[in-house]
């Protein structure tokens, strides 16, 4: 193709060959020089030499001397491929894609899927909801489009599928949509040239849109299954005892953090328990809080005093090589046949229990002892107390005392303020405590920044 006054005709050619809007490029006679496919798609009776009719709709752009190049947009197919991009999980999108298929394309849409144990997805729509069934891997009629042999088979006989519409229900088209899967639009009346193209480049947009949000599924599925391993477990029963929890991460979205807590009971009607604090924050803080969890679960199989258990939880975190240190209150639980429980602890360097008994005073449980998983030379000391009916004894992570007044942020919750709301419990139940608890520094907070929380009620009943 030849240049012509100053139009690099070749030029321009390359330059609209790779484009998704059709477009035409007219010398000042009104004859078409340049055409790329989706204007051959558009316009199919108009080709190179041809008289263009300047009343087309269309955007206008003045190249000089008369010429004119001239672009044209298909808005609805434009609006799909944005609410395409919009999709965020699988499911969303495959019924986006079919749906839209549906308005914009065909009759009746069907996406045809891969999906577990050699099945195949049909995803369909018309008009109304889309649904989905699935079946064993058959679909000789677009078995070419679904291997990748072919990038657009027009369908005589619907043949074995899910196709959701009557044998003879006019004429069909398939594309490829991503590896493995077609995208099959039907209709009565058969299709122009330019709806081929249309179809085939929605089917290269939907692909793009499933196959992102496809993997977006994967990872928020692999990051629900890690999160749960990092979450605290819900609390068991254990018999003669009431407890509640208070968990609430500093970074609430990631929904873990630094804080635990732990209970395992065991078949002679006793249970360990323990709730510590990792130093920092985030998922490095939760993925070390969850090592400490399963080293402690693991050691408490052989060793059930508190003492003897953080000695061995020390040597098992410093064998780990992690940097992060924890501090942690370990605590064995036996209920007494005459009522009540008796409780034997011991602390790594972690805020002092705190025990509510029944008439409403507060008492602290002192048991000293060095942080967890730092340093090999550490002591540790054990205390044991007794719970009778109506006491509880409450674990709680420095997030509570340390919490930041909402009105002057170098005002701490502090240990006294913590006391005060625990007398105000008298009578409650543990769940009621441990409500009560988190209102009182969450009203302190009033949506400010704060560190993990974390709570533990045992109450003797």
């Amino acid at each position: 193709m030849s240049s012509a006054v100053g139009i690099d005709l070749d030029g321009w050619q390359r330059l609209v060959d790779g484009l998704r809007e059709a477009v035409l490029v007219v010398d000042p006679a009104g004859v078409v020089r340049v055409r790329n496919a989706a204007a051959a798609a558009r316009f199919p009776r108009l080709g190179l030499g041809g008289h263009f009719d300047m009343h087309v709709a269309g955007r206008q752009h003045d190249l000089g001397e008369g010429w004119s190049a001239w672009y044209f947009t298909d808005s609805a197919l434009d609006h799909a491929h944005l609410r395409l991009a919009g999709g965020t999980s699988r499911e969303a999108t495959l019924k986006t894609i079919v749906r839209l298929a549906a308005e914009l394309l065909g009759e009746h849409c069907v996406a045809v899927v891969p999906a577990t144990r050699d099945r195949l997805e049909w995803w369909r729509c018309g008009g109304g909801e889309p649904t989905v069934l699935r079946s064993p891997r058959r679909a000789t009629s677009i078995s070419e489009v679904l291997t990748g042999t072919s990038t657009l088979t027009r369908i005589t006989s619907l043949g074995e599928g899910s196709w959701g519409v009557p044998e003879d229900f006019g004429c069909a088209l398939a594309v490829p949509l991503g590896v493995g899967g077609a995208l099959v639009v039907l209709r009565q009346g058969d299709f122009a040239p330019n709806d081929v193209e249309r179809i085939r480049l929605f089917g290269k947009h939907a692909a793009v849109a499933l196959e992102s949000a496809s993997k977006l599924t994967e990872q928020q599925r692999t990051i629900d299954v890690l999160r749960s391993a990092l979450l605290p477990l819900p609390l068991p029963e254990v018999r003669g005892v009431s407890m509640a929890s208070v968990f609430i991460p500093a970074h609430q979205r990631a929904l873990v953090g630094g804080d635990f807590y732990d209970v395992h009971p065991r078949t002679d009607g006793s249970a360990t328990f323990a709730l510590g604090d990792v130093c920092g924050h985030g998922l490095e803080a939760a993925v070390h809080s969850g090592r400490v969890r399963q080293s402690l679960q693991a050691l408490s199989l052989v060793e059930t005093n508190p003492v003897r258990l953080l000695h061995l939880l020390n040597t098992s975190l410093r064998a780990t090589g992690s940097k992060l240190f924890t501090t942690i209150v370990v605590g064995e639980m036996v209920p007494l046949s005459t009522g009540g429980m008796r409780l034997s602890l011991a602390s790594g360097g972690h805020p002092v229990p705190l025990v509510l008994r029944a008439d409403g005073t507060v008492q602290e449980v002192s048991a000293p002892g060095a942080i967890v998983g730092i340093l090999s030379d550490v002591r540790f000391s054990g205390e044991q107390i007794t719970l009778a009916p109506g006491d509880t004894l409450v674990l709680y992570s420095d997030g509570f005392t340390e919490a930041r007044a909402h009105t002057d942020r170098t005002e701490l919750f502090g240990e006294q303020r913590l006391r005060a709301v625990l007398k105000e419990c008298k009578g409650l139940s543990a769940e009621e405590i441990a409500r009560h608890c988190e209102e009182a520094v969450l009203k302190w907070l009033d949506r400010d920044d704060h560190d993990d929380l974390a709570l533990l009620a045992v109450q003797a009943q």
